[in-house]
């Protein structure tokens, strides 16, 4: 999309639109964490049905959503948007309705592999996943598709190849009778009880994108913003690759038994590495250059946006292993309305640094949805540390 006619404009449009739809699929950030904790020992059926379900009901919302007048009137209402940019997301939302659900199975595989210590699984859907995005983008590219579809095509294809590919990877656990069955009478109920304090928890987090692209498109040149933040914080997230699979690894390592600080030693490690990387990839100009124009094809004035943000980021690798750690013991505990608590916290402070944003440094778009990322993720760390401090003593 770097390399389109209109980059700032298809970065933007796949911006809005992925944030939407993780929204309407916020259920998939928390779907691993439960078929971690209960699919080793309870009836994997019940669960099985549970996600469906919980797929199903994304989807329903979806349709509505997107098929129906009041997507237009939300996008305008909530953020901003008209013309092209309207036109653009709107139809990038019809073509990636069923996502959501794809979501939600893809993470409820990963999680079956996680917990059946297939952990090489996880490399094989995630490598896989990986060179089909670059082989549909390339070949969307040369089809000279408007420069969005390269975005929202590429990424829907994928994810719909890489969730078959880690069904068919972990197929043999799906229906796997031999393992023990400690409560055959599990119920949807026992299992929303569990799940409904993790979902609530996930809507924060999840209206998180949505939010700060709201606010970046009622800024000075919204375009620059919201795709200078969605590049720096897509970079980041990218470089920090391993970041990402350590509260699963944690939660698994954590059920199955193994030494707290053993566990903790080695989330640490993994989190200075990743900021080692990311220093290094943010700081050193012929790096950076590299990476934003060379690879990426930017322009200047949107590279150096991207960069400003992507610097800004790359102090927080330590804090994100410390706030995956700690709530990884919270959900081991099964204490999980602890992590409401946490993600209010998480929500207040976003709120202070965007409405702070907007008064004072209207002009200044990447920096303001930057410090809005980077400065709520290094307080939630601090507020998981909090409050679940004592539970560390209970192991």
């Amino acid at each position: 999309m770097g390399r389109t006619e209109n980059p700032e404009l298809s970065i933007s449009v796949y911006a809005i639109s992925m944030s939407i739809l993780f929204f309407i699929g916020l259920p998939h950030l928390r779907i691993q964490q439960l078929t971690i904790v209960y699919y080793k020992n309870f009836n994997k059926i019940t669960i099985h049905y549970f996600v469906l379900l919980v797929g199903f009901l994304c989807t329903i919302l979806s349709v509505l959503i997107f098929f129906t007048p009041l997507n237009i009137y939300l996008l305008k209402l909530i953020f901003g948007l008209s013309g092209e940019l309207l036109s653009q997301v709107n139809h990038s939302l019809k073509l990636s309705f069923f996502i959501p659900f794809i979501l939600v199975l893809k993470m409820h595989f990963y999680g079956i592999a996680i917990v059946s210590k297939e952990s090489k699984n996880i490399w094989k859907g995630t490598i896989f996943s990986f060179v089909a995005t670059i082989l549909i983008a390339i070949f969307i590219f040369f089809m000279r598709y408007d420069g969005y579809l390269i975005g929202i095509l590429s990424f829907s294809i994928a994810t719909l190849l890489e969730t078959l590919f880690i069904a068919y990877l972990v197929r043999k656990q799906l229906w796997d009778y031999k393992s023990k069955i400690f409560q055959k009478d599990l119920n949807m109920i026992f299992l929303f009880k569990f799940f409904y304090p993790l979902l609530f928890a996930a809507f924060l987090p999840g209206i998180t994108f949505p939010l700060v692209n709201a606010t970046l498109s009622r800024f000075e040149n919204p375009e620059l913003s919201i795709a200078s933040v969605s590049v720096g914080f897509g970079i980041f997230g990218t470089l920090g690759f391993a970041i990402n699979g350590c509260q699963s690894t944690i939660l698994s390592l954590l059920t199955n038994g193994y030494n707290y600080i053993k566990i903790r030693n080695f989330s640490y490690i993994i989190g200075f590495i990743t900021l080692f990387v990311c220093l290094i990839a943010a700081w050193i100009d012929p790096i950076s250059s590299l990476i934003f124009v060379k690879i990426l094809g930017l322009d200047e004035q949107l590279a150096s946006n991207s960069i400003l943000v992507f610097r800004i980021l790359s102090f927080l690798p330590p804090f994100l292993v410390m706030e995956q750690l700690y709530v990884g013991l919270i959900m081991d505990s099964k204490l999980t309305t602890s992590i409401i608590y946490i993600n209010i916290c998480r929500f207040g402070v976003l709120i202070i640094c965007l409405y702070t944003g907007i008064l004072l440094y209207k002009s200044s778009g990447a920096m303001v949805g930057g410090l809005a990322w980077g400065l709520t993720l290094f307080f939630e760390s601090w507020f998981a540390w909090f409050f679940a401090r004592n539970l560390r003593r209970s192991i």
